[in-house]
């Protein structure tokens, strides 16, 4: 499916805007993957625009995976339906975490008093944004991929305080007790942390790159060919479609 032909399908519905859907188009169209995986799925608007790059490719198949409570109308379910690619996307809810889907596919990929076997040469993780969670789907999901994959965070600098407000009573965002963390933990990015302290420092990861300071890039590299270097691009492309889709999603959170 083309990619003018499934934006204009998913016109305005949150949360990733088209030109960041166009990014994840273009990077399945060049690279071709053929397992991809999905950590937080929301309306499914991104599911659908990878999806439609691997029906573009002519195969490949996408695994999804969010919480059984992430109740967004439409769902990603009915989205990708509606869209007609079924066939290349399966979506799994799971009731705390996306890790544990990841501990489960692990045990599965994992042969009797051997080492886990790689599925997914992509991953696009965007989740509940949160240090202990994503931290870990990190480590679990570098056993999952793939030698020349690549690993995507988006919301690179969201901090909890962008929605936090003790005078509306709320307490959760995404599962993570918001009233429970300290200041620090409110006001400091946690997938710029996950990714500058964990991802940056692994030695099978490479060419770093934060793209409009909302996605951090990284790809898995054999260690004899890692380079250590960042590249930092301020895309204004982004800038106004993003900002939109971010109060948007605010002001739907806070309800």
């Amino acid at each position: 499916m083309g990619f003018e032909e499934i934006r204009e399908f998913l016109g305005d519905i949150p949360f990733i805007s088209p030109e960041r859907g166009h990014v994840l188009y273009e990077h399945i169209r060049r690279n071709k993957p053929q397992h991809v995986l999905e950590l937080g799925v929301g309306h499914g608007v991104s599911s659908c625009y990878m999806a439609a790059a691997l029906h573009e490719n002519g195969g490949g198949h996408l695994t999804c995976v969010d919480l059984i409570d992430a109740a967004f109308s439409p769902s990603a379910e009915e989205l990708v339906s509606q869209a007609n690619l079924t066939s290349y996307v399966s979506i799994f809810r799971e009731k705390s975490s996306y890790t544990w889907y990841l501990k489960t596919l692990i045990e599965k990929r994992t042969p009797a008093g051997g080492i886990c076997e790689p599925e997914f040469d992509f991953c696009f993780i965007d989740g509940p944004k949160n240090w202990t969670v994503d931290g870990a789907a990190f480590f679990m999901v570098d056993k999952l991929m793939k030698a020349g994959g690549w690993i995507v965070f988006d919301d690179y600098d969201w901090t909890y305080n962008s929605i936090y407000d003790p005078s509306t009573g709320r307490t959760g965002c995404d599962g993570i007790n918001i009233h429970g963390l300290s200041e620090d933990e409110r006001s400091h990015p946690h997938v710029e942390a996950i990714f500058r302290l964990l991802v940056t420092q692994h030695p099978d990861y490479g060419a770093f790159r934060v793209d409009g300071n909302t996605w951090a890039w990284a790809q898995k590299v054999q260690s004899n060919d890692r380079k250590i270097s960042l590249t930092y691009t301020p895309d204004f492309r982004y800038t106004v479609s993003s900002r939109l889709r971010f109060l948007y999603k605010r002001l739907r959170l806070s309800r």
